[in-house]
């Protein structure tokens, strides 16, 4: 009997990366199974060994980001500048270094539905746990670093809740940033003016709040917005942020 021409592993990636592009030549929910067969070169039979439904497609495209996410967060925390700084620098990233899709806003928000998880497969959806973790993970060993350190201030009984609180609260700016994003503040700016591919500058409000929000913390040292400027430029000249639209 003949090997296959391609491993598990390998036939997974092919799967997922003609579902990212049948979405591009459609939409997040006007792709088709077939089409994701027809570009990835594989039978119906093959690709449903990965995939059985398009909520799993969603579902694993998210796994995707998130493990995007967390490499591009774990590089902004590895920079030598101060952890609240840097938190709040995780907002300056740009779509693509932190959700790799053009589409990852957009898909981020479709997963926020209850009704398309249900419909997913358990295979992945403890694989989106598991990469959410990681996330989460990422943080709160920052956060563990800096209170060893006493780089973050607190008594030893308010340290779990303390950890606790902070997670929670970056958690629901991440999950609200797509729509922040995709829908300004300001209601005066009309539809020809929006432009997503903008990065948010270091005085956008939700820049400003995340700043203040942070600082509420007892930090030793506050968000320096010197060091901010220089994360921003080591950002884009690492391409994971792009540069902001000149003024006119």
């Amino acid at each position: 009997m003949p090997a296959p021409r391609h491993s598990f592993a390998e036939q997974e990636r092919l799967v997922l990366d003609a579902a990212a592009q049948s979405i591009l030549e459609s939409s997040l929910i006007d792709f088709k199974m077939s089409n994701i067969a027809k570009n990835a070169g594989l039978s119906m039979g093959s690709v449903y060994k990965h995939i059985q439904s398009k909520e799993d497609v969603l579902v694993a495209l998210s796994v995707r980001l998130d493990k995007q996410a967390t490499a591009a967060v774990k590089e902004v925390l590895s920079l030598p500048y101060s952890l609240p700084t840097k938190i709040v620098a995780i907002n300056l990233l740009s779509e693509k270094a932190m959700y790799l899709y053009p589409f990852g806003y957009q898909l981020m928000t479709m997963l926020s539905s209850q009704d398309l998880l249900a419909k997913a497969s358990e295979k992945w959806l403890n694989k989106l746990s598991i990469a959410a973790e990681e996330i989460r993970l990422c943080f709160e060993q920052a956060l563990r670093q800096a209170i060893q350190s006493q780089e973050l201030l607190c008594n030893e009984d308010e340290q779990e809740s303390l950890i606790e609180e902070f997670l929670l609260l970056n958690w629901a700016i991440s999950i609200g940033f797509p729509q922040i994003v995709n829908h300004p503040h300001d209601v005066s700016i009309t539809e020809s003016k929006r432009n997503v591919n903008i990065p948010l500058s270091l005085e956008h409000p939700l820049i400003r709040a995340t700043i203040r929000m942070t600082n509420s913390y007892p930090w030793k040292h506050p968000v320096s917005i010197e060091e901010l400027s220089e994360i921003e430029q080591i950002l884009q000249s690492r391409g994971m942020r792009e540069n902001s639209e000149p003024s006119a």
